[in-house]
């Protein structure tokens, strides 16, 4: 029996739902950086850049990744009664693993902020912080059931309200009662309390509350290899933090978290509304003879997004600082390009562990992340001490090529796919021109800077038109908008 053919289309449907979201969350944290460059000193920023390290250990001992195997057994399920449990043992996994992790964290808060600052002055931030991440867990199996369904319209709104929420209250306790940091942390917590209770209501309405010991052992045995995973990955995002502190101060820590930043938007607007609908969809792909095609469209189609977002970034973020930043917080702009290189390769690496999923050798994403997390510790090392800052993201761009390598070799070798690297190459190539003449010209107006770069910016667009990136019937679909909305109605 022919299976139905799989239609790209729907992961640009839900791609754009998923996106539309991501850019408006991104878009309200980023017109709150006037306020935070104000109301919070470059070392206020960088305790909460060491506290958000000290929630990532606090995650990975909570075992924060034994969901990464939801959408492997739900599809791998056969029948509804057994996704449901699936879905609920997970979420009762979650809960236990992290009341445990947070009651350890709030005891031993004292040590903890002796170790992360270097005093127990701030021994209150870190239980707010665990008190925090104790109610997380709520969150996270529900947003994994309403991608796993398709519900990206749901999705863009829980996360949205979200969003509202802590940045209301974010103004009420920094703005208004004058809380700095602290206050920062309250909103955080009460967000996660909220929206975790609504959200944990709503997937136990659906899908009930029963614990399934077989699914239990599928998700432990498929995410216990990414607790170690997880250990390299804090290596990889957050030690160069701690090695920052240790040679200079938290206002360094706060400048480099803040050029950080321009990272994860990348992440967040290039690559997570991709990769929220790819990564369910993957594990259905995989079934089907079409499979290589599929994956190497769907690639290209990602770097398509990825690239002109990290284009973006690129040329603009010097702009950006200038406009809304106070003045101590704009050298942070000369780290955002190698940062942003970094996540581009980070972004690589989501796409090509499908093979290792697919086998359930998840070890081996684990010896990867660890190879990279290696690298990482020497460059942190070697060049923190001698460039600050500059040495930590070239540090993070070296280990996150190693960690890529590894997880493509890797994945390629148990389970082929046949990607088409050269449409991709091409866009690269048009993407590293522009960022280096970007870079190169001067900055002598905030408008001479924009309009230069604006053209820079349509060049680029030109460049990817022309280089062949996309195949021809796409072109002509995109070079005449009526035709291509006649064909995604028919492809629905």
């Amino acid at each position: 029996m022919t299976a139905a053919p799989f239609r790209m289309s729907r992961i640009g449907r839900h791609g754009v739902v998923y996106g539309a979201g991501i850019v408006l969350s991104k878009a309200a944290a980023f017109a709150m950086l006037p306020i935070y460059t104000r109301y919070l000193s470059p070392a206020d920023y960088g305790l909460l850049q060491l506290i958000q390290m000290v929630l990532e250990v606090a995650s990975i001992i909570a075992g924060s990744r034994l969901g990464a195997g939801i959408f492997r057994f739900y599809h791998k399920a056969e029948t509804p009664d057994e996704r449901r449990a699936v879905l609920s043992t997970a979420l009762i996994v979650l809960l236990t693993s992290y009341a445990a992790a947070a009651i350890g964290m709030y005891a031993l808060a004292p040590y903890v902020a002796d170790f992360a600052f270097g005093s127990r002055d701030h021994t209150m931030l870190v239980r707010l912080a665990a008190a925090s991440l104790a109610f997380e867990s709520l969150v996270l199996v529900p947003l994994a059931y309403l991608r796993v369904r398709d519900k990206s319209t749901f999705y863009v709104a829980v996360t949205t309200a979200k969003l509202v929420l802590q940045l209301t209250l974010n103004v009420v306790f920094v703005v208004h009662l004058g809380l700095a940091a602290t206050g920062v942390l309250l909103s955080t917590l009460v967000t996660n309390v909220a929206t975790g209770a609504f959200l944990a209501c709503y997937l136990v309405r659906d899908v009930g509350l029963r614990f399934s010991k077989g699914s239990a052992r599928d998700l432990l045995r498929f995410g216990i290899p990414f607790i170690g995973t997880q250990v390299a990955t804090f290596i990889l995002t957050f030690g160069d933090r701690y090695f920052l502190r240790s040679v200079s101060d938290t206002s360094a820590v706060g400048l480099y978290g803040l050029a950080y930043q321009f990272g994860f938007l990348l992440a967040m607007i290039g690559e997570v509304p991709f990769t929220t609908v790819w990564e369910p969809a993957s594990f259905e792909i995989a079934k089907r003879r079409d499979r290589n095609e599929l994956y190497a469209r769907g690639f290209i189609y990602f770097n398509v997004v990825l690239l002109s977002v990290a284009v973006l970034i690129i040329l603009f973020a010097g702009d950006f600082l200038r406009i809304v930043a106070a003045p101590a917080f704009r050298p942070a702009a000369d780290l955002v390009p190698v940062i942003v290189l970094a996540y581009v390769l980070q972004s690589w690496t989501i796409m090509h562990y499908i093979g290792i999923q697919i086998r359930e050798r998840t070890e081996f994403y684990t010896l990867a992340n660890w190879a990279g997390a290696i690298v990482a510790l020497a460059g942190y090392a070697l060049l923190i001490p001698r460039l600050l800052g500059l040495g930590a993201a070239l540090a993070t761009v070296a280990a996150f090529a190693v960690r890529e390598g590894a997880v493509y070799l890797l994945s390629q070798r148990l389970w082929p796919i046949r990607y088409r690297w050269g449409p991709v190459v091409r866009l690269l190539l048009v993407a590293t021109v522009v960022c280096v003449v970007g870079l190169l010209l001067p900055r002598p107006s905030l408008w001479f800077s924009l309009s230069a770069r604006g053209l820079l910016l349509l060049a680029y667009c030109g460049g990817l038109w022309h280089a062949g990136v996309l195949p021809a019937d796409d072109r002509r679909l995109l070079g005449r908008p009526r035709l291509a909305l006649v064909t995604i109605r028919e492809q629905r």
